[in-house]
């Protein structure tokens, strides 16, 4: 009796080493979890890898999801690929420069969105153009990736309460 209470007790302690290990093993694997304060400095910077990047082929391939859209003036909504064609097609002329003012960003769990505007500058530091933009992102498999982006030129509208005025 007393050998079969003894590799009982024996079985016991082994299968609970194994579940330790197991779940030690689990949560070593699992991402750590993620701060809002991080996750916020993690999108203004891949904005600006974006501005900086903008004609770089294989930087976009990294900063734009596989099913990234961005609906354009045409009316048309191009995906990655055509995105990434169009800004390898048409560069900016060199001398014009740009930059970001008024950044927001907002996060919903694993979604993203940043709101600013872009000013693009001569080589004179004269304001040649404004673009207000939404980027929408998710965070998948541990990085945030672009799913969404839509800009409107900045245009003053007239009269004396209209916005921008």
């Amino acid at each position: 009796m007393k050998d079969r209470l003894f590799e009982a007790q024996k079985l016991m302690f082994a299968a609970s080493a194994v579940v330790f290990c197991i779940s030690y093993s689990m949560s070593l694997a699992q991402t750590p979890p993620r701060r809002a304060e991080q996750d916020g400095q993690a999108l203004i910077a891949l904005e600006n890898e974006w501005l900086s990047s903008e004609h770089n082929t294989a930087k976009l391939e990294k900063i734009l999801a596989s099913d990234f859209v961005h609906p354009v003036v045409t009316g048309d909504f191009l995906t990655k690929e055509q995105h990434i064609h169009y800004s390898s097609e048409y560069l900016s002329p060199a001398s014009l420069k740009k930059h970001f003012s008024d950044l927001q960003v907002r996060l919903y769990g694993d979604v993203g969105i940043v709101n600013g505007v872009v000013v693009t500058t001569d080589d004179k530091g004269q304001e040649v153009n404004k673009t207000v933009f939404t980027d929408v992102f998710v965070c998948r498999d541990g990085r945030w990736q672009a799913i969404n982006a839509q800009e409107n030129e900045v245009k003053k509208v007239p009269g004396p309460n209209a916005p921008g005025s």
